[in-house]
């Protein structure tokens, strides 16, 4: 049976991978080749510095020192290594040499002659151990073999590019071990890569709920950093097994890291509801400068190890801080936020624990084994970061669906009442107003974005005067609307009594009392009679305007605070033409984005203009609440009764 390349390929990498370390690291010299390789571990000479003359084979070596190139000696200047190679007896069978080393450091030159396709290369394309064949173009027995390592950049890690393995053997089984090397580094990929990619489509996801979810800047910031999260570590991985540049991990990775944690920072708030104090916005700053110390590490003016104490430290506040605010956070009542406490701790101390051997390096410990494999399958490892990514990943998974549940029940609920409140605003404020005989009534009503408590209603009694009423409920939403929905309904049934406006503030209030659950209502009550007079009586209300004039009243406090309240009353007598403003709050209290008020000056100079004028005067400066404004002009001296 016959299998494609790619499932031979793998087959043969399998078999290569359990038998890679028992080909025998056999001499230069080495037994016939039949299908095996021969491992050049020993005879090697070497030399630092750089001189192309080093490639000759007549070129005498024998001052050089001598060790393999497996070993981790400085090269940071560039080294050359040398070996003669007797040649096995191979018969007809083409020879190749096998070379794991980092791309773009190094040259082989056969006899003198550069042989393959490796090649020095600028920092920013150098690459990992891969496998590179050379073809063994020999016409002389022993072939001098000369390898030329020149690291591009002080900051580069000179002992791991000095690092080669050297295999020589016949062309298919040369092809064979650098398929079986090529297969095992994707597989090694693999496992973190799958982490990474699934931790990026979280991101996105989220970003989209965010589309969805405008008001809600938790998922905006989760998304983002779950995005730079998966991204970053999927880079840094694909960095390590070759598949990417070295450097892209540097480029990107490393200060893709910084905006990471502020994005974390900024998430952690928002997911509190909470705004940043000064100092984690200067957190956020310093963050925001930290990729400038990642770039001077890829230039080559600071060096790696003290690169990573420094990213290590600026990651503390991220990694430790946060979680101990959310715990006191929530010992001060806030529920939600131990929900946060054990998956922010992950990512960074992941990262950290990463980094630990190099800042061991720095003070002259070994803590590699940290940077040993969480778990392996098979050859396939999950480093410490990728298992702390996805802990975190389905910790706040878990944490993001109770509150995406929790939300749409929520916004069900605020729903449905905003509904609700939008009904019983249709009864505070009546579609058209009644026909008085001798006067004229306009009025105009913007609501607010949320629903509020402004009411007007004019009702007409049997003596032929009539009584009018503008008020202001305390608060919005569904509890507003129908505290305003009780106020007017004993409104009406008090106006039929013949009571006085302070009479029916009075009894208004009592009606109020105990019922408005802690809010209160601005009132202002007026009678219309007969021979143009007007009396008013106000309870904490705007004063009312008069041909632009403020008309001076002596006011109450508001109803639904104290209980036995009077409201003293002020009579007004009118002339034909005069016309009386009545406004509520929401006029005075518009607010432009500098946070300047409307105020009182502006809303009588503006109270001679029509009501639609008024009230889009008002708005345009920046509404804040229900605006109403309603005017009463007497057209007649004298008004006839029925």
């Amino acid at each position: 049976m016959s299998y494609p390349s790619t499932w031979r390929t793998l087959s043969i990498g399998i078999f290569l991978l359990l038998n890679f370390g028992i080909a025998g690291e056999a001499q230069h010299t080495a037994a016939p080749l039949t299908s095996g390789l021969v491992w050049l571990t020993d005879g090697w000479r070497y030399h630092s510095g750089d001189n192309i003359a080093w490639a000759n084979p007549q070129f005498d070596d024998g001052n050089w020192e001598r060790h393999s190139p497996q070993q981790t000696d400085t090269c940071a200047h560039g080294c050359w290594y040398r070996l003669p190679i007797e040649l096995p007896p191979h018969g007809n069978t083409p020879l190749n040499l096998l070379m794991l080393a980092q791309s773009g450091v190094f040259e082989v030159y056969v006899d003198g002659h550069r042989a393959g396709s490796a090649q020095f290369e600028p920092w920013w394309l150098t690459r990992e151990t891969m496998e590179f064949i050379v073809p063994l173009n020999a016409h002389r027995d022993p072939v001098l073999l000369a390898i030329r390592i020149r690291p591009p950049r002080i900051a580069f890690d000179a002992n791991e590019a000095s690092s080669l393995r050297v295999a020589l053997g016949g062309q298919q089984a040369i092809s064979d071990a650098a398929d079986a090397h090529h297969t095992r580094r994707l597989i090694r990929f693999l496992p973190s890569g799958a982490v990474n990619f699934v931790i990026v489509l979280a991101g996105f996801a989220l970003l989209l709920i965010c589309a969805l979810q405008q008001r809600d800047r938790e998922y905006l910031w989760l998304g983002v950093y779950l995005t730079i999260l998966g991204s970053s570590g999927g880079i840094f991985t694909a960095a390590v097994y070759a598949i990417l540049p070295g450097d892209a991990n540097e480029i990107y990775a490393d200060p893709a890291i910084f905006l990471g944690m502020l994005a974390q920072t900024e998430f952690t708030f928002a997911f509190i509801r909470r705004r940043p104090n000064r100092l984690w916005r200067s957190y956020e700053c310093f963050l925001l400068a930290c990729p400038i110390l990642s770039f001077l590490c890829s230039a080559g003016l600071m060096p790696n190890a003290l690169y990573f104490s420094f990213e290590s430290a600026a990651l503390v506040p991220a990694a430790f801080a946060i979680p101990a605010l959310l715990y006191y956070w929530h010992r001060h009542g806030n529920r939600e936020a131990r929900w946060l406490i054990v998956p922010s701790l992950a990512p960074a101390v992941g990262m950290i624990l990463n980094n630990l051997p190099q800042i061991g390096n720095l003070l002259g410990m070994n803590l590699d084994f940290l940077s040993s494999p969480v778990l392996l399958w098979g050859i396939a490892p999950l480093s410490p970061a990728d298992v702390a990514d996805a802990i975190f990943l389905l910790a706040i998974g878990a944490v993001m669906l109770v509150r995406f549940t929790t939300l749409n029940r929520e916004q069900a609920r605020v729903s449905g009442e905003l509904a609700a409140a939008r009904e019983m605003q249709l009864e505070l404020v009546p579609a058209t107003l009644p026909a008085l005989p001798g006067w004229r009534l306009d009025a105009a009503y913007i609501p607010a974005s949320e629903v509020g408590g402004d009411f007007y209603q004019v009702v007409s009694r049997n003596d032929g005067s009539s009584l009018l009423v503008v008020g202001d409920v305390s608060g919005k939403g569904l509890k507003a609307a129908m505290t305003g929905a009780l106020a007017i309904g004993a409104f009406r049934s008090l106006a039929l009594e013949g009571l006085s406006p302070g009479m029916l503030l009075t009894r208004l209030n009592e009606s109020l009392f105990g019922a408005s659950h802690g809010g209160f209502v601005t009132c202002l009550c007026g009678h219309i009679s007969h021979k143009s007079r007007l009396t008013l009586a106000s309870a904490g209300h705007v004063p009312p305007y008069r041909n632009g004039e403020e008309i001076p009243l002596e006011t109450g406090l508001p109803l639904g605070i104290l209980s036995d309240l009077e409201f003293p009353e002020t009579t007004v007598e009118l002339a034909p033409g005069d016309r009386t403003v009545f406004v509520t709050d929401g006029v005075v209290e518009a607010q432009s984005r500098s946070g300047e008020l409307f105020g009182f000056e502006r809303t009588q100079a503006i109270s001679v203009h029509p009501v639609a004028q008024i009230a889009a005067a008002a708005q345009a400066f920046g509404q804040q609440d229900d605006i109403t404004v309603l005017s009463l002009t007497l057209t007649l001296v004298e008004r006839p009764f029925s």
